[in-house]
């Protein structure tokens, strides 16, 4: 007799998954992520468009824009993410052919780090240069042989890890065995 495996889906909503003196880790995948797409041809409307409707202008190559609703960020010519709650259907009204938006909501994570000893995590994690990697920037590349974006929210103590989902449990082993390295 044949079962029917039914799959559940992980929600982590904002777990706490390590809190140390001066290293905090959480996971958080509440918030909605979407990737915007824009026609080359339009980049005047889309840049006006976007500023009208988010309050600034599109971030440069390799660093991202915020306000208290939430968080863009640059990812490769003509896409950016879009990190937060906004209200997709006032956004998709206003875009008339100039770019599309497409929800990534459940495929990426983020692992949040923030306290002193985050520099000691990080500098385990990237092989980058942390002087120049400063705050409002982005850079994307390979931890644990995972491609994630990293954003510097405040140098050396606060910064963002966006996985994808299905390689979520193994960034989550990586990130609290490096922390029992530190402690």
């Amino acid at each position: 007799m044949d079962k029917k495996e039914i799959l559940i889906p992980t929600i982590y909503s904002d777990e706490n998954l390590v809190e140390i003196k001066n290293l905090k880790l959480t996971i958080d995948n509440t918030k909605n992520l979407y990737s915007i797409n824009y026609n080359t041809h339009q980049i005047k409307n889309f840049n006006l468009k976007f500023k009208n409707f988010f309050s600034f202008m599109p971030p440069s190559i390799s660093n991202f824009e915020m306000n208290k609703n939430l968080l863009v960020f640059w990812v490769r010519a003509n896409s950016y993410f879009v990190l937060e709650q906004f209200k997709r259907k006032n956004f998709d009204k206003n875009i008339q052919n100039i770019f599309s938006t497409t929800d990534q909501t459940g495929g990426w994570v983020r692992f949040n780090l923030i306290g002193k000893d985050t520099k000691l995590l990080i500098e385990k994690l990237l092989t980058i240069d942390l002087v120049s990697f400063v705050k409002k920037q982005v850079i994307r590349t390979s931890i644990n042989k995972i491609n994630c974006f990293v954003l510097c929210h405040n140098q050396f103590e606060n910064y963002t890890i966006i996985c994808p989902t299905s390689f979520s449990e193994s960034m989550k082993s990586r990130l609290l065995n490096l922390i029992k390295l530190i402690e």
